[in-house]
C-alpha cells in the first residue's frame, strides 16, 4: 500500500479493508471489500461535506481499479456547524475521524491496486487550505486475504443508512438520524467523590439547597451580581416605610421570579434529557441573550427607557413587581451555565426522576440561590445596610453598563466564534477608555497620565490575547464515538466534556487543564486526554454523558486499561492535586 500525501498538511489518511458478504448491504448484493479512508485532522481543522450547503468546496474522492474501472464511493452527510467564514451560514463538515467507504465488488477481474484521488478544502477558523492526496492501496491478492467483517464494525449501521443499504429496525430514518447514536454507551461508573453522590429525594433537596446557594459565588454570577446590585440599590431608593415595603416587595417577586425560571428548566431538562445549561447550545438564544444584556447596558447609558427591565438609579419603573420577577428570571438563565460543588451530583440523580421529583429538586435548588434575598424579605431592616444615592452611584451605574456590554460582547463571541471577539474585545477596551478618558479630564495630570498608559496597556494586551497564534500540536484529541468505543479498555484514556458557554469549564482549562499539565501527565502516566466538547447540540456526547450518570458541565471522567466498564467520574470542580493524585492510582 502506497500513502504519498504532504507531511505539511493538517490532514493525514488511513485506508483499512474490510470483507463484506453477500446479500449483506442489500438482497442480492454481491460480496466484495470495503475500503474504509479514515481521515485524520489536526485540531479545529475540518473539510466541507460532499455536500456542504449553502457554502464550501464539496469533498471529492475518485476511485479507480487497476483496470482504470471507476468504483462507488460512499459519503457521510457530515456534521452541521456555523461556517468559520461566515457564522450566519450552517454548513455540513468533515471532521476529525470521519470515514469515506469505497466498495470493491469481488466480480470484478483486476480490482487492485485501487488508485484514490482526494480533493477537499481544508479550513481553520483562521485560514482554509486546498489539498489533492493520490494514493494507491491493495495488492493484486487482497481478495484472498482473511480480511475482518464488515458488519462487525461500529460503523456499519452508518454505512448502510448512506448506502441505502438494509438496515435493522432498530436503526433510525432519515428523519430521526440528528438523535441517532452510533454507539450504545453503557457503563457504571464510579465517582470521585462519593460522599457528594444523591442517594434519595432528602438528600437531593438539602444538596440542591446548598448547591444553589453556592451558585451564587460561581464565576457566570458575576453579569448576575451586576444586575443584583443595581435592582438591590433601586428597590432602596425610597425613604422610611416606603424603603422597607419597596425593599422587600422587590425581593419577593426576585425571588418568584428565581424559582419560575428554575421550574421552566425542570420541565424542558426533564422532557428533554438535556444537560444542565444546554439552553445555550442554541446559537439563537445565545445572540438574544446578548441583545438583552447590550439593551441593559445601553440603558444605563441613558440612551433609552427600557419597557420590563430598566436597571437605572433613581428611575421609577410603571410595574416595579414586573421588573423584579424578570430580572429575577434573566439572573437565573444567566446563571445556568456554570455548575459547581454539589450541583452535578443532584442534577444526575434527579434528572433520570419522574417530573414531581425533578420539580421538587429543582425548586430546592432555586431556594438555595434565593437564600440571601428570603434572609432580606424576612429581615427587611437589613435595607438599612445598603448605601443612599450620592454622585459616586453615577461610576457604580456606569460600571454596571460596561460588565453588562462585556458580556453581552462575550455571548457573541459563544454564539458566533472567537472570531469575532477579535472585534468585539479591543472595541469593548476603545469604549471604556473613551469613557474614563472623558470622566478624567479634570484629574490630576499624574492620575491622567497612569489612567491613559493603563488603557493603552490594556488594548494592546487585548488585541495581543485575541490574535491567533502559531502553537504547537493540541496535545487533546477530538471525540469520535466509533473510535473511543474501539479504544475504550485498551488504553488510559481522560474524557473532559466542555463547551465554550460553560465559564467553569474555561476556569478549569486556564487552571488544571493547562498544556503543560496535559502534556506533562500523557507523558508520565501514558493516557490519552479526549476532548468531548457540548458547545452544540451532539446526540452522541449527550448520550456517553449520561451514560457517565452526569447531566451538568463541567465532567470529566477516567478509564483504566482492561477496564471500560467502570470509568471513574469526576463532577464539577478539581485541583491539580485531585487529578494527579487519581492518575497515580491507575
Amino acid at each position: 500500500m502506497s500513502l504519498s500525501q504532504p507531511s505539511s498538511l493538517p490532514l493525514k489518511t488511513s485506508v483499512e479493508p474490510f470483507a463484506v458478504a453477500a446479500d449483506a448491504i442489500r438482497p442480492g448484493s454481491p460480496e466484495g471489500v470495503l475500503l474504509a479512508l479514515t481521515l485524520h485532522m489536526d485540531n479545529e481543522w475540518y473539510s466541507y461535506s460532499n455536500v456542504p450547503g449553502e457554502t464550501g468546496k464539496p469533498t471529492s474522492l475518485a476511485a479507480l481499479t487497476a483496470d482504470g474501472s471507476p468504483l462507488e464511493v460512499f459519503y457521510p452527510e457530515g456534521k452541521k456547524k456555523p461556517d468559520s467564514y461566515d457564522p450566519t451560514i450552517t454548513v455540513a463538515a468533515y471532521l476529525d475521524g470521519t470515514k469515506l467507504f469505497i466498495l470493491v465488488p469481488d466480480a470484478l477481474t483486476a480490482p487492485f491496486p485501487v488508485s484514490l484521488s482526494l480533493d477537499l478544502l481544508l479550513c481553520h477558523p483562521t485560514k482554509c487550505v486546498p489539498a489533492r492526496i493520490n494514493l494507491s492501496f491493495g495488492e493484486a491478492e487482497i481478495g484472498t486475504n482473511p480480511l475482518p467483517p464488515s458488519d462487525g464494525q461500529p460503523w456499519w449501521n452508518e454505512f448502510l443508512h448512506i448506502s441505502g443499504g438494509r438496515i435493522q429496525a432498530q436503526t433510525p430514518t432519515a428523519e430521526e438520524n440528528a438523535d441517532a447514536h452510533i454507539v450504545d454507551w453503557r457503563f457504571t461508573p464510579a465517582y470521585f467523590q462519593p460522599g457528594l453522590e444523591v442517594g434519595g429525594l432528602l438528600s437531593a433537596v438539602l444538596m440542591g439547597l446548598l448547591a444553589g446557594l453556592i451558585l451564587n459565588v460561581m464565576p457566570c454570577v458575576l453579569p448576575v451580581v451586576s444586575l443584583k446590585l443595581s435592582s438591590l440599590l433601586g428597590a432602596g431608593a425610597e425613604e422610611g416605610a416606603d424603603r422597607i415595603r419597596a425593599f422587600r416587595e422587590h425581593n419577593v417577586f426576585f425571588v418568584l421570579g428565581v424559582i419560575s425560571f428554575f421550574l421552566f428548566l425542570a420541565v424542558v431538562l426533564g422532557a428533554t434529557g438535556s444537560a444542565w445549561g444546554a439552553l445555550f447550545q442554541n446559537r439563537w438564544l445565545v445572540l438574544g441573550m446578548a441583545a438583552i444584556m447590550g439593551a441593559l447596558s445601553l440603558s444605563l447609558f441613558g440612551l433609552f427607557h427600557l419597557p420590563v427591565i430598566d436597571l437605572k438609579f433613581g428611575v421609577g419603573n410603571k410595574d416595579p413587581r414586573k421588573q423584579a420577577f424578570f430580572t429575577g428570571m434573566l439572573t437565573t438563565l444567566l446563571a445556568t451555565p456554570c455548575s459547581g460543588p454539589f450541583l452535578g451530583g443532584v442534577l444526575g440523580w434527579a434528572l433520570i426522576q419522574g417530573p414531581v421529583v425533578i420539580a421538587t429538586v429543582f425548586v430546592s435548588i432555586g431556594l438555595g440561590m434565593s437564600a440571601p434575598y428570603i434572609l432580606l424579605i424576612l429581615n427587611p431592616g437589613l435595607s438599612r445596610f445598603l448605601p443612599k444615592s450620592g454622585p459616586w452611584i453615577e461610576y457604580v451605574e456606569k460600571g454596571i453598563a460596561f460588565f453588562l456590554l462585556g458580556t453581552a460582547f462575550y455571548l457573541v463571541g459563544i454564539a458566533l466564534g472567537d472570531a469575532s471577539l477579535r472585534i468585539l474585545a479591543p472595541l469593548w477596551v476603545v469604549l471604556f477608555g473613551g469613557w474614563l478618558w472623558f470622566r478624567t479630564k479634570t484629574a490630576g495630570q499624574g492620575i491622567r497620565l497612569l489612567l491613559r498608559t493603563s488603557i493603552f496597556v490594556l488594548l494592546a494586551a487585548t488585541v495581543y490575547w485575541t490574535t491567533p497564534m502559531q502553537t504547537e500540536a493540541d496535545p487533546w484529541e477530538q471525540f469520535n464515538p466509533a473510535v473511543l468505543n474501539q479504544d475504550l479498555g485498551e488504553e488510559r484514556i481522560f474524557l473532559e466534556f466542555t463547551a465554550d458557554w460553560c465559564p467553569t469549564c474555561k476556569a478549569l482549562e486556564a487552571t488544571v487543564m493547562t498544556r503543560e499539565n496535559v502534556e506533562d501527565w500523557k507523558r508520565r502516566y501514558n493516557i490519552r486526554f479526549i476532548k468531548v466538547d457540548m458547545t452544540e447540540r451532539d446526540p452522541e456526547a449527550e448520550a456517553l454523558l449520561a451514560a457517565l450518570g452526569s447531566r451538568s458541565l463541567p465532567t470529566a471522567a477516567v478509564f483504566r486499561k482492561n477496564d471500560r466498564q467502570t470509568p471513574v467520574v469526576i463532577r464539577d470542580l478539581y485541583t491539580v492535586n485531585q487529578l494527579e493524585n487519581l492518575l497515580k492510582s491507575l
